[in-house]
């Protein structure tokens, strides 16, 4: 991370069962995926660790044995890292509740253990605090839309709604001429985790987001940066010609 002083803790959700991925992918969870010998998640904590991050909190479900085998404690990345298990499906945000006891301090990045995106972290942070924000979402201009669903963010970068893939994109300034998407890398104060019912499941994106809205403290940090998704066979193939060019990694594997 940019802003070394930060001592950001990131929870990544990586306990889905990647029912997309199973033609191309079936021996385990989806951020183990083999991108160029090397799980996709190798590549997704290598990125978190030079952007400063120390201390990780994977949060695991289906086959969780090959992710706590391969991660470990995390020395192999210079990181902390500690699990919280679900023993069935939570959903997003029930993992992410499930994790709260594990979480240190007031503000934590949440990253989703399937995609990629490299945006600068700090920057990141300094938006979220400018905002004063209880959660910024990365908002990804991406070429190819039909996959995601769309923000709408005002003159200020709030999100003042959440539309989906066959939702009309309205009348919002600027805006209407540029689209973005949830990146699946947010910021979110620890108020945001204590107000998400103790239940499962619970989706972040669908049911926690889009009721934020009305506090009007829902923040869109707008980037260009490099995005992919491996949550289907093409993605991930997509990822295994481009990623070990972007991330080098030089530790064993």
């Amino acid at each position: 991370m940019q802003e070394k002083g930060l001592s950001l803790p990131a929870v990544i959700l990586a306990g889905g069962l990647g029912t997309r991925l199973r033609s191309a992918y079936s021996a385990g969870p989806k951020s183990m995926a083999p991108v160029g010998q090397r799980p996709f998640l190798d590549y997704l904590l290598t990125w978190l660790q030079r952007e400063g991050v120390e201390e990780v909190i994977l949060c695991v479900g289906y086959k969780k044995s090959h992710i706590q085998r391969f991660v470990g404690r995390g020395g192999k990345w210079g990181m902390s890292v500690k699990y919280s298990a679900e023993t069935k499906l939570l959903g997003t945000g029930g993992a992410l509740k499930k994790a709260e006891r594990l979480i240190p301090g007031k503000t934590v990045l949440v990253v989703n253990g399937d995609t990629f995106v490299d945006v600068s972290l700090g920057d990141l942070m300094k938006f979220h605090r400018s905002r004063r924000a209880s959660a910024t979402l990365a908002a990804i201009s991406v070429a190819d839309r039909s996959r995601y669903g769309s923000l709408c963010l005002d003159e200020r970068s709030r999100i003042t709604a959440f539309l989906e893939k066959s939702g009309r994109y309205g009348d919002v300034g600027s805006e209407k001429k540029k689209r973005y998407v949830n990146g699946g890398v947010y910021i979110l104060d620890l108020k945001v985790i204590s107000k998400i019912h103790n239940r499962a499941p619970v989706s972040l994106e669908k049911e926690v987001f889009p009721l934020l809205l009305a506090e009007n403290s829902v923040y869109g940090f707008k980037s260009d940066a490099y995005f992919l998704d491996i949550g289907v066979p093409e993605d991930l193939r997509r990822a295994q010609r481009e990623l070990p060019q972007r991330i080098r990694i030089s530790h064993p594997r």
